[in-house]
């Protein structure tokens, strides 16, 4: 599996993972999509959505390629959700080669902002082969 290809993986699985462990709506109450988009080209990505129920999720990334001829791939997104106090919560991230940088966010206000999140390269090495 490519670089590219694991990083995807690993981003969208994690995204995907605490949109979906987002509140839910009631039983009676269905959820549909409002907004989607889904745009895959050889160098890039976009995609988003946006629930009825608020959730919103977006995510948009590109190849670099550093000078030593290293390819990566640069995402920013967002992700949110609005709470049962009626407050939006939202992460916004971006995730390169210095690591992945969440600002968390609780209505227009930021509560949380990480610099530089990043794995060992030996251990990112030992989890490409």
């Amino acid at each position: 599996m490519s670089t590219i290809s694991l990083g995807r993986l690993v981003i969208l699985a994690v995204i995907s993972g605490l949109v979906v462990s987002a509140p839910q709506p009631g039983r009676d109450q269905q959820v549909t999509v409002i907004k989607e988009s889904n745009n895959h080209g050889t160098d890039e990505f976009n995609w988003s959505y946006e629930l009825s129920d608020g959730r919103q999720v977006q995510q948009k990334a590109t190849v670099k390629m550093l000078p030593d001829g290293t390819k990566f791939l640069v995402v920013d997104g967002f992700y949110s959700y609005v709470g049962p106090d009626g407050v939006k919560y939202s992460v916004h991230y971006t995730a390169d080669e210095n690591g992945y940088h969440p600002k968390l966010m609780t209505g227009d206000v930021q509560i949380f902002e990480v610099h530089q999140v990043g794995l060992d390269p030996k251990v990112l090495a030992s989890l490409l082969g």
